[in-house]
């Protein structure tokens, strides 16, 4: 993945642009953090600086180049700005005891900060997708607002003790920490990466190409042995699965104190991710707007940009946000 270098950085994104079906720009600008134990952390601007911000983070096992089927859509009318959570895309790798939600609410803190005092203070919407959802809402829980609305795509927001939805989540959650603890770290290139993704049936309903720029986004290239290593290793990946579990995410929430809706997968189809229905119960407990995207899975802005794309502008439109 792009290393801070600026040169191994152009070098990167011209051999991923070679490589995969979508056109990555080159950021406009880019912000390098060290967050307060060490960990590095670069944040990418693009699209229209004059538009308001939308900060985009991505889900675990993926980076936020990986969502660029849906991002490209906001180039035009909004200044973007991406983050990987440490460890993980552009960001070398840290350390594996702090890669836990906590570690990464505290990220979140300083990342909004930095953005802020850097290329200034504007109106900023939130867009997360699952890992970085749940870590938005866990802000949100303490009360904590860095973004003036907030649209989070299917995070996995776990019941409680008691719910029947409990136990099927847990069933699921475990399967996907076993598989990434599992998982080779290290692949001849990323086209075999992507080989994986394409076999999967998880990864069914994915756009074409977004298998290649996935492996492209969550690889790096290691000169020395001359292969390419996943920039989060599975191992380190692996617990965030069930930690989820343990967030105090069901703590009955104060007011929201600015717009909030999540974005459901389709808790319809009979292999329904179980993040589906628990989202819809999730909003149906705590009167949060909710939309279902239909014939998606939990990797819905990969499968369906447009449509997501579509109801990110609805969204800023019914709470009077937008250019």
């Amino acid at each position: 993945m792009i290393d801070f270098a600026a040169d191994q950085s152009r070098s990167d994104l011209e051999l991923r642009r070679e490589s995969i079906g979508f056109d990555l720009p080159e950021p406009g600008a880019s912000l390098d953090l060290t967050m307060d134990d060490g960990a590095p952390i670069r944040v990418v601007r693009h699209g229209n600086p004059a538009g308001p911000r939308v900060v985009l983070s991505h889900g675990n096992g993926f980076a936020s180049d990986s969502y660029f089927p849906f991002w490209r859509l906001m180039l035009e009318r909004f200044d973007l700005t991406l983050f990987d959570f440490r460890n993980c895309g552009r960001n070398p790798f840290h350390a594996s005891e702090s890669h836990n939600y906590s570690r990464f609410v505290r990220d979140y803190a300083e990342v909004h900060g930095a953005i802020s005092a850097e290329w200034g203070k504007k109106i900023t919407i939130g867009v997360f997708h699952s890992m970085s959802a749940i870590t938005a809402l866990l802000a949100t829980r303490d009360g904590t607002w860095h973004w003036d609305a907030l649209l989070l795509f299917d995070p996995p927001v776990v019941p409680p003790e008691g719910s029947q939805l409990r136990g099927s989540f847990m069933t699921a959650a475990e399967m996907l920490r076993d598989s990434a603890r599992a998982r080779q770290n290290r692949y001849r290139n990323p086209e075999e990466l992507a080989d994986v993704f394409r076999y999967l049936n998880r990864f069914r309903r994915l756009r074409k190409g977004v298998a290649e720029l996935n492996a492209h986004s969550i690889l790096r290239f290691d000169p020395e042995r001359g292969d390419w290593q996943l920039c989060c290793p599975g191992q380190i990946e692996a617990n965030l699965y069930t930690e989820a579990a343990e967030l105090p995410i069901w703590r009955k929430p104060g007011p929201h104190a600015r717009p909030l809706m999540i974005v459901g997968s389709d808790p319809e189809p009979e292999d329904a991710w179980k993040t589906a229905a628990c989202c819809k119960l999730f909003c149906e407990t705590f009167g949060i707007d909710y939309a279902v995207m239909p014939d998606t899975s939990h990797l819905l802005q990969l499968e369906e940009p447009e449509r997501c794309f579509a109801l990110f502008s609805g969204f800023l439109a019914d709470n009077g946000i937008g250019p």
